[in-house]
């Protein structure tokens, strides 16, 4: 499927779910071009974002650094997740901020093919299926990551596709003080669009990806 063939089939679903769309935004990247991470890359990923959340709930710093070392993942922390693991204490902001990242940890987890199917961002994800399907607490990681199996190209452009004129469209609902169409969830989406964009290399560091549209 070409990147315009894509772009065609997103708007047609779009349509049909009453969903506005912009015939002016651009193609994505095509199959043979895109740059995927790897599912080892994924995983680890899915793994600090979740034991920040942990730390986020139950402030056991010292005991979830110790154990991102001991499972080699300390060196993939970024430098902002870094400097919040070193304050003293979280600000409320921060802890609402990485409560968030669940919904990027769901949305990876579809990338690895840990959850079949994640639907349209209408409602936050269900906690308690997410736990379900990692690691338990301060346990190896090695079967999680070892089993991780990255989705084809086609089906992560598919995804970056659809999320990316999703957002648009909740973005312009929200300028124009419309209500957002199809009960999409306007955070959601967002982290969405910000898991997606890593994923496929919108940007290197993880600190830095942008959700443009």
């Amino acid at each position: 499927m070409t990147g315009q063939e894509r772009k065609s089939k997103t708007e047609l679903m779009l349509k049909e779910l009453n969903i506005p769309i912009n015939i002016g935004l651009p193609i994505i990247e095509e199959e043979n071009e895109a740059k995927i991470r790897s599912e080892k890359e994924i995983a680890e990923r899915i793994l600090i974002l979740t034991y920040l959340v942990a730390y986020a709930d139950t402030n056991e710093k010292d005991q979830i650094i110790n154990y991102l070392k001991t499972e080699k993942l300390w060196e993939a922390v970024s430098k902002v997740e870094k400097k919040l693991f070193s304050k003293s204490k979280l600000t409320e902001k921060d802890k609402i901020n990485i409560s968030w990242h669940t919904e990027i940890i769901y949305l990876l987890l579809w990338s690895i093919q840990k959850i079949d199917d994640i639907g349209l961002p209408i409602e936050q994800c269900d906690t308690e299926e997410i736990f379900n399907i990692l690691p338990e607490y301060l346990e190896d990681t090695s079967d999680f990551i070892s089993t991780a199996k990255v989705r084809t190209n086609k089906e992560i452009l598919d995804k970056s596709d659809l999320i990316y004129r999703l957002h648009w469209a909740v973005r312009q609902a929200e300028l124009d003080d419309d209500e957002i169409p199809a009960n999409i969830d306007a955070e959601v989406i967002e982290e969405w669009h910000y898991a997606i964009n890593w994923i496929t290399y919108y940007d290197d560091n993880w600190d830095e990806i942008l959700t443009d549209t």
